[in-house]
């Protein structure tokens, strides 16, 4: 019964926030431009500056790169948020060498999709799965159910509706909370949390709303950044491309080991 109700209540949640929300992405629709043959290094992160090509397409918005990447993120959005809410962020990603595919579809765990097309845009590299709030919920499945292709997920204040998990996957994951956030419950926040293994980072950013992620303000619904939105953003790079860094230095550690 406990479990029906978190179910409803984040339903209702989906629901209350879309009617809040005034969203528009003006579409252009067009094929990525051709990248370079050249392998993106990822021995340190930090150090590339590659230049991206960004582009929209009727069910995402890519951020490539312009090298060949070896990873690559899936991030699925927050109730009805328009895909270039996230733009900062997601461009910050991809300028380090990682291929960012942004989904359009505003109600990804509500209404979520059985396959996954960007998956397809780059076959030979690992993804890092991710999202925001309800968008978050849809992650965790996407990874539970694909995790060959999963390197790592990456979760913005999450929320779930769905019953996947990762807490039986040995999956890296980073889970970011905002301390200011009033648009989950602690109910809503324990029932996302409940989801992760016990590798999982958890991080509080401190002085940050549920939507400081992007670029829209839910306003009265959600608490108040505390800081400047700029410092609170470069502190969710900074931190997403250490956790990045560390499952990049992993995999090359094991894949030395098999020489």
């Amino acid at each position: 019964m406990k479990k029906r109700f978190f179910t409803a209540v984040a339903a209702l949640m989906c629901i209350a926030t879309a009617a809040v929300v005034i969203t528009a992405l003006a579409l252009s629709y067009g094929d990525c431009a051709p990248r370079a043959e050249n392998s993106i290094s990822y021995e340190d992160v930090f150090a590339n500056t590659y230049d991206v090509t960004v582009t929209e397409k009727s069910d995402m918005l890519l951020y490539a790169p312009e090298g060949e990447p070896g990873y690559a993120l899936l991030f699925y959005v927050g109730t009805a948020m328009s895909a270039d809410n996230y733009d900062y962020v997601m461009r910050a990603l991809a300028s380090r060498g990682i291929a960012v595919a942004v989904s359009s579809n505003p109600f990804a765990d509500l209404m979520y999709e059985e396959t996954e097309k960007a998956f397809d845009l780059y076959p030979e590299a690992q993804y890092f799965i991710g999202g925001h709030s309800q968008g978050g919920g849809a992650a965790i499945r996407r990874a539970a159910e694909n995790t060959d292709k999963t390197a790592g997920v990456i979760l913005f204040s999450p929320m779930t509706i769905n019953d996947s998990t990762l807490a039986d996957k040995d999956i890296p994951a980073i889970y970011f909370e905002a301390e200011n956030d009033k648009v989950l419950s602690e109910d809503l926040k324990n029932n996302a949390a409940a989801r992760m293994n016990d590798e999982c980072e958890f991080v509080l950013i401190e002085g940050a709303n549920h939507m400081c992620y992007g670029e829209t303000d839910f306003g009265l619904i959600d608490g108040e950044n505390t800081r400047p939105l700029a410092e609170i953003q470069d502190e969710i790079i900074l931190k997403t491309l250490t956790f990045i860094q560390k499952v990049a230095d992993k995999k090359l550690t094991e894949s030395n080991r098999l020489l």
